[in-house]
């Protein structure tokens, strides 16, 4: 929440959310943004979006439901979180929409416009850039937040389409979306917070205590109640994030080993056999 309003301050931009879609690409979405690059039509993107979104953001729902004649993909801020989202979703409901439009436009092997993009908050000041970024026919103060399709443009091949490869991407993210729902409250909440700030260290469990806006010991105690603990959930995310780094060509034990803020190379050698059975060397040949 904060976040957003230092960017606007920084950049001196009011449309930050339209420009970082327009900006971005979809491979940093993680395995979402790979589900959606591979799939066979636009309408099948959608429909992606629609299933994976909380792997994205637990506090955000997408919806796409098609008839015959119109697609609506809708997004929400889930009611049981209380998320920034129902208070200041401006900007990331604009960077979701201008999101789905231009990735669809990118991707597909013909034109594919939205027929109306619409939004509950009212209009900015200046509306040049939604616009040039949405086409002629956004609305606001409306009842949602949507991109409206005629659902015959979205049947549009995709020019990255990969049966093969959105099955394989399909199946990690259905497993993905099965761990995150047994992974429910307080331990969820902290995975998904760990797979952010793995970076090269452990976080503390003092500074995620802190994003979570909880005592250190209430996570304890919440997670002990889940059975399972911090350390526990670190391991979790370490040997997962290992898996997925090793599975990158070029990528080496000895990276990963300090990425995932391991002392030293054999202390992480030795973890990942313990995960996996084999030597990180042995679980890439065997993958290769």
């Amino acid at each position: 929440e904060r976040l957003w309003r230092l960017g606007e301050q920084l950049t001196g931009d009011p449309d930050l959310g339209l420009h970082s879609a327009e900006s971005y690409n979809p491979g940093a979405l993680s395995i979402v943004g790979y589900v959606i690059l591979s799939c066979r039509t636009a309408h099948g993107a959608l429909d992606c979006l629609a299933r994976y979104a909380p792997l994205l953001n637990e506090g955000l729902h997408v919806e796409s439901v098609a008839d015959e004649r119109q697609t609506v993909c809708r997004f929400s801020a889930v009611d049981a979180f209380d998320s920034f989202l129902h208070r200041e979703p401006r900007q990331v409901m604009e960077t979701l929409a201008a999101g789905a439009v231009v990735t669809l436009r990118r991707l597909a092997t013909g034109p594919v416009e939205p027929a109306r993009v619409i939004f509950r908050h009212a209009a900015p000041p200046s509306i040049a850039e939604h616009l040039r970024i949405l086409g002629p026919a956004v609305r606001f103060n409306q009842s949602e937040d949507a991109v409206i399709y005629d659902t015959h443009v979205l049947q549009t091949p995709f020019i990255s389409a990969d049966p093969t490869l959105l099955e394989v991407f399909e199946g990690d993210a259905r497993r993905r979306l099965d761990a995150l729902a047994e992974r429910g409250g307080v331990s969820g909440r902290v995975l998904r917070l760990l797979g952010s700030r793995l970076r090269g260290a452990v976080p503390p469990l003092a500074e995620i205590a802190s994003e979570l806006a909880m005592s250190e010991r209430s996570i304890q105690r919440s997670l002990s109640d889940e059975q399972t603990s911090y350390r526990q959930l670190v391991d979790d995310v370490r040997k997962n994030l290992a898996i997925e780094h090793l599975a990158r060509p070029g990528t080496s034990a000895t990276d990963v080993a300090f990425l995932l803020g391991f002392s030293e190379p054999s202390a992480f050698t030795r973890a990942f056999r313990r995960w996996t059975g084999a030597a990180p060397s042995e679980f890439r040949a065997a993958g290769a």
